[in-house]
């Protein structure tokens, strides 16, 4: 779904970006990658896919293991989502925004509902969650500010 909308917008404004000179088609990918970084940052704190559907919740932990008068919140991915993790990247002819170290291993995990080990004993089958991925609002975001730059 995306991926077409994404093609048509590449071929749309190709030509239009290349007449752009380096230092400004760099601008332009850094505010792209910046603004989409905000965007999955926010969509990821509110616990939703890439389509609009809810994250599937956690599964409910065993009561033995939940401490006396402790509140868990229902909010997943919050550390994920951190500046210092989801990082924007960019050059003159890309613009991307992804995760770091660690926390790429384990968002792949969940993006696509692979194993992990917990620890050297026990592995986990993880559900999938989306957590990247382009919606149509990301789209106009892009559409949008290439528009701005070209008409600049």
């Amino acid at each position: 779904m995306a991926t077409n909308s994404l093609t048509q917008v590449n071929e749309l404004f190709d030509g239009l970006i290349e007449r752009l000179s380096p230092k400004k088609r760099k601008h332009l990918a850094r505010d792209i990658s910046r603004k989409l970084r905000a965007s999955q940052a926010k969509r990821i704190k509110e616990n939703k896919a890439p389509d609009g559907s809810e994250f599937e919740p956690r599964k409910p932990r065993p009561s033995w293991h939940t401490k006396k008068g402790s509140i868990k919140k229902k909010l997943m991915f919050q550390k994920l989502i951190r500046t210092k993790y989801l990082k924007p990247k960019y050059n003159e002819n890309t613009a991307s925004t992804g995760f770091t170290g660690l926390m790429a291993y384990i968002a792949r995990q969940h993006q696509y509902g692979l194993r992990g080990n917990v620890n050297d004993h026990v592995q986990v089958q993880y559900t999938k969650r989306e957590l990247m991925g382009f919606t149509d609002e990301d789209q106009k975001l892009i559409q949008d500010t290439i528009i701005m730059y070209i008409t600049k």
